[in-house]
């Protein structure tokens, strides 16, 4: 199953996700191919980072939730929340609904 993963970070925390940044590549670097896609998202300057997002495939959503609980950023408190749905490929994919 896909999952979602919206992590929002505090106000101001730049410092922190820059001296946290090493632990939490290596961190998602042991996922492999679990990991569909990760990267920061963005204010609408599109350069300051506001967060991070993942699409995380998982066996169930508590396998989602470990993950999300295990990185380095969330561990040091960078995030104000974290949203994780399940969603469904459809484009590219089989185009079911």
């Amino acid at each position: 199953m896909l999952f979602h993963i919206r992590c929002k970070d505090k106000p101001s925390q730049m410092n922190m996700r820059a001296s946290t940044r090493a632990a939490h590549i290596k961190y998602l670097t042991g996922f492999g191919d679990q990991i569909y896609f990760a990267g920061p998202t963005l204010t609408d300057d599109g350069e300051t980072v506001s967060g991070s997002m993942f699409l995380f495939n998982a066996e169930n959503i508590e396998e989602a939730e470990e993950f999300a609980k295990g990185d380095p950023y969330r561990k040091m408190g960078l995030f104000e929340s974290v949203e994780i749905e399940q969603i469904r490929n459809v484009i590219p994919g089989d185009g079911g609904e």
